[in-house]
C-alpha cells in the first residue's frame, strides 16, 4: 500500500495543472486560473462561522427572501447556501424545480462579520421591497 501512495504522489506531484475546473452544488461550475486560485484566501465569513451563520441567517431571513423573490414568480422555499464577503447564494425552489440565485450586497459593503451581514441583507431586502412597490 505504501508503495501505492508513493507511486500516486510521485505521479500527482509531477503535473503541471494549468487550470482548475471548479464544481460546486447546485449546479456552480467555473473554470479558475490556478495563479489567481493558489493566491486567494477565504472570506472571513466564510471561514468564522460558516454553517452555523447560514443557520443563523436561514432563522431571520429565509421568509423575506422568500418574498422578495416570489415578486417576480412564485417561489416555494428560499435557503441560504453560501455566503461570502460580497453576497450570498440561496436555493430557489419553485414546484420540483431548483435553482442556485446570487444576491449581492450593495456595492462596496463587504461583510466580515455575522452582524455584517445581517445588516447587509436587511439594506438589500428594504431596498428591493421598495423597487417592488414601485412596479
Amino acid at each position: 500500500m505504501d508503495e501505492f501512495l508513493n507511486r500516486f504522489r510521485k505521479m500527482w506531484n509531477n503535473n503541471n495543472r494549468n487550470d482548475i475546473y471548479f464544481i460546486g452544488g447546485f449546479g456552480t461550475v467555473a473554470w479558475i486560473d490556478v495563479k489567481e486560485y493558489e493566491a486567494l484566501k477565504p472570506d472571513k465569513i466564510a471561514v468564522d462561522g460558516g454553517e452555523q451563520n447560514l443557520k443563523e441567517l436561514n432563522v431571520t431571513f429565509s421568509k423575506p427572501l422568500k418574498e422578495l423573490l416570489s415578486a417576480e414568480a412564485e417561489v416555494d422555499d428560499a435557503a441560504l447556501i453560501s455566503i461570502d464577503s460580497k453576497g450570498i447564494d440561496i436555493r430557489v425552489r419553485q414546484g420540483a424545480q431548483f435553482n442556485v440565485q446570487r444576491l449581492s450586497f450593495e456595492e462596496g459593503q463587504g461583510v466580515e462579520t455575522l452582524e455584517e451581514a445581517k445588516v447587509a441583507l436587511w439594506k438589500v431586502i428594504k431596498k428591493g421591497q421598495v423597487q417592488n412597490l414601485k412596479r
